[in-house]
């Protein structure tokens, strides 16, 4: 597998604690007053700033590319691990992204309209884009089990071909450096938990979660949109289950 250079950064004297398999998480501004622009860390730091913190033509409406991003970096709660691997093992990926996944609910702020700013994001700093694969691997892997509890992990690299939601034609989810990123569950994204290339048991899953998490404060279009979604999901497995 190709690797991207320039490899691991040098220590954070910021750094947060540390999880058994070795992952540092580091605020966004730590990242940049610590590293040098061109270390890996900084540069998915400048490529927040300077892509999804701001307006994009393309996007399809008003406003930055991630509504969320502009307030994450005023209020700081953007966090980043750097997992540098040349060449990755799957099954230590996995455990790093689940113990993040843990540190993510165990961090400030948990709960509260503030929670939604909160993102956490695993910069695979010794890849490049080749390790596409791998990553839609690793976040179809573990995506259930965030969206179980109210999280959403989203695969960015080059190689992303997810469609903007209002433009087909736009790719919100290339980054120059491979990525896993996770943060909150918001009203939003239910078009990513009905999308009719999951199976009707992982919609099911998915839909019940957004339901059960957000149905109570979600607008009235949504919920219909997720209800109905689920309906449509229950239909296919009473089907399949038939044959």
């Amino acid at each position: 597998m190709a690797v991207r250079a320039g490899g691991a950064e040098g220590g954070c004297p910021h750094a947060a604690k540390s999880a058994g398999s070795g992952f540092a998480l580091r605020r966004a501004s730590e990242v940049e007053a610590a590293n040098t622009p061109d270390a890996p860390l900084a540069e998915s730091v400048a490529w927040v700033r300077s892509f999804l913190a701001r307006p994009h033509p393309d996007v399809g409406r008003a406003g930055p590319v991630c509504p969320f991003t502009p307030m994450a970096l005023e209020l700081d709660t953007i966090w980043l691990i750097d997992i540098p691997d040349t060449e990755p093992d799957p099954q230590r990926i996995h455990d790093i992204i689940e113990q993040c996944r843990q540190q993510f609910l165990e961090t400030e702020p948990r709960e509260g309209p503030m929670a939604i700013n909160k993102v956490f994001m695993a910069v695979f700093s010794g890849l490049d884009e080749t390790a596409a694969p791998l990553i839609d691997a690793m976040q179809a892997r573990l995506k259930p089990a965030f969206v179980d509890v109210g999280l959403m992990l989203g695969e960015f690299h080059a190689r992303n071909d997810t469609p903007g939601l209002r433009n087909p034609d736009f790719r919100p989810l290339r980054s120059p450096t491979p990525m896993l990123v996770m943060r909150h569950m918001v009203e939003s994204d239910l078009p990513f938990l009905k999308r009719d290339l999951d199976a009707p048991q992982v919609r099911n899953a998915y839909l019940r979660s957004y339901l059960r998490r957000l149905g109570g404060s979600i607008r009235r279009n949504y919920f219909d949109q997720a209800v109905d979604a689920l309906v449509q999901a229950e239909l296919e497995m009473r089907a399949e289950a038939g044959r």
